[in-house]
């Protein structure tokens, strides 16, 4: 049989893989994505889609359990969502609130209409957090039709969790870089230590397919489960699984500082669709890279009830031409984040976008810092982005030495602020410092910050916001606040606020409709 039949074959038996398994019961606008089968289903939450019956998992290894569904919708026609819970809805909230999705509660039912694809947090009565993954189609058999398809269980890989495969996975890894192909991970528990990527290649994760870490911290010799140290030319695509096994037992076992994606110095890098969960670190470090593009991403972290962890989402760390686009972070710690620490400035931190995303965490929404060692910073956009709970909305912190210009927050939503911890929660937090909770220099300065389109959705009722420069040379200038709101409210000055600056601040607008 002919290489390309064959081909042909493998992507077949792939889409029908993902899409037929509940075929005859689903609309041909949408399809479920099944349970992984690693974690109980919901105890607290059923979700039918046009009276069609959902996998609903439940993730209660972590410090506040979340539940989560995942779909894959075409948006040819609106699908009818129901959410059935125990007892009479006294209360909910479906995020993002922008949205405005109209819903009826009948008793313990929840019903709602979705036209689009999108990433949703359903808040019902005192009840855990319920996610529904909305995922827009996506043809990935397309972008791989014409390269080669290596299938990881031709090298004898075990599919049910049971046995610790990592050599075997690697040596399927290196096999699709050599011949730069893709390699696929059907359905199946793929139980691994660190797994180091390769350039030229693809993997490709069925719907069912899970990566799960190993507990033990002896696996992880560069102290991350999908490592990339100079890689290009790298996909990873699929509404499959990542998980870093933090919770499970990696932390608690003296994990410390263990990414889920540890990339460096890499280029043309593209992450779509994966759902990436449960690491003891930040979930994901992009530092030294150029075009390291990601979209479509679910990122399910530890969250505590109090406090926080360092569980980061995505970091851009001393990287130029990165991307994170439509996702939903649930997350400890900072959620979209750029940093520079490059100390050696071989790296600049440059043209970076977030865009279209969902964050609920105990720290900040969108941050540049703490570390700023690069020489520069500069245009930097995180806009369209949707704040369920922050401890600080949107935060400048230079505590080294780089020079910080052309920033923008744009169109950006915020729900609620946490206030747990000694500190008053912030809605903007701009600082230049040398007196923070490690060594800094807080030689750096900040010029060209424009905060455009802001909706804050709560009071700020012992909520702060405060822009501090350093002194008269490391100072921040040219600070625009321009058609923002608190309840409806235009902000057209520091009193709306609750805005305190230093003399180390040169200018400030506020500009409203």
């Amino acid at each position: 049989m002919g290489k390309n039949l064959w081909v042909y074959l493998l992507i077949s038996l792939f889409c029908i893989a993902c899409s037929t398994e509940n075929g005859e019961r689903e609309s041909d606008a949408y399809r479920f994505i099944s349970g992984l089968g690693d974690a109980p289903l919901s105890n607290q939450f059923r979700v039918k889609v046009n009276g069609v019956e959902a996998s609903v998992e439940k993730i209660g290894k972590i410090d506040i359990p979340i539940h989560y569904t995942q779909m894959v919708y075409d948006e040819t026609k609106p699908i009818q969502i129901e959410v059935i819970v125990d007892n009479p809805i006294q209360s909910y909230v479906i995020s993002p609130l922008r949205k405005g999705i109209k819903a009826k509660a009948e008793g313990n039912r929840l019903l709602f209409t979705v036209d689009k694809a999108a990433y949703l947090l359903v808040k019902i009565n005192n009840l855990e957090d319920l996610y529904l993954l909305i995922n827009p189609v996506t043809d990935y058999q397309a972008q791989v039709r014409d390269k080669e398809i290596i299938n990881v269980l031709k090298f004898g890989v075990d599919t049910t969790g049971v046995s610790k495969d990592t050599k075997k996975i690697q040596a399927a890894i290196d096999e699709a870089s050599r011949k730069q192909a893709v390699l696929y991970f059907p359905k199946g528990k793929y139980h691994t230590g660190e797994l180091y990527m390769r350039s030229n290649m693809t993997v490709l994760l069925a719907d069912e397919a899970l990566i799960m870490g190993s507990t033990d911290p002896s696996d992880y010799q560069d102290k991350s489960l999908i490592r990339m140290d100079s890689v290009s030319n790298f996909q990873m695509l699929g509404y499959g699984t990542v998980d870093g096994a933090g919770w499970a037992g990696l932390r608690r076992n003296g994990a410390r500082e263990f990414h889920l994606v540890y990339a460096s110095n890499c280029k043309d890098v593209l992450y779509d669709g994966v759902v990436l969960r449960d690491p003891t670190f930040w979930n994901t470090r992009v530092y030294r890279s150029e075009r390291f593009h990601m979209k479509n991403l679910k990122i399910l972290n530890n969250r505590p009830y109090k406090n926080w962890t360092n569980t980061d989402g995505v970091d851009f760390d001393s990287s130029v031409d990165c991307s994170l686009v439509n996702a939903v972070i649930h997350a400890g710690d900072d959620n979209v984040v750029v940093k520079g620490l490059d100390s050696e400035r071989v790296f600049a931190t440059e043209r970076i976008l977030f865009d279209n995303i969902l964050t609920v965490s105990n720290s900040a929404a969108a941050k540049i810092g703490t570390e700023t060692c690069v020489e520069y910073f500069r245009d930097v956009t995180f806009k369209n982005i949707d704040v369920v709970k922050c401890k600080r909305g949107m935060v400048i912190n230079g505590f080294d030495s780089a020079r910080i210009e052309n920033v923008r927050f744009e169109n950006i939503t915020i729900e609620g602020f946490d206030f747990n911890g000694a500190e008053a929660p912030r809605l903007v937090d701009f600082e230049i410092t040398d007196n923070s909770w490690r060594e800094c220099t807080g030689n750096c300065a900040i010029d060209g910050v424009e905060i455009s389109n802001v909706n804050v959705l709560t009071n700020l009722n012992g909520v702060e916001s405060q822009i501090f420069g350093k002194d008269d040379v490391h100072n921040i200038n040219n600070v625009i606040i321009r058609d923002c709101r608190v309840l409806g409210r235009s902000i057209s000055s520091s009193v709306d606020i609750n805005l305190s600056v230093n003399p180390f601040v040169k200018k400030i607008f506020f500009i409203s409709d």
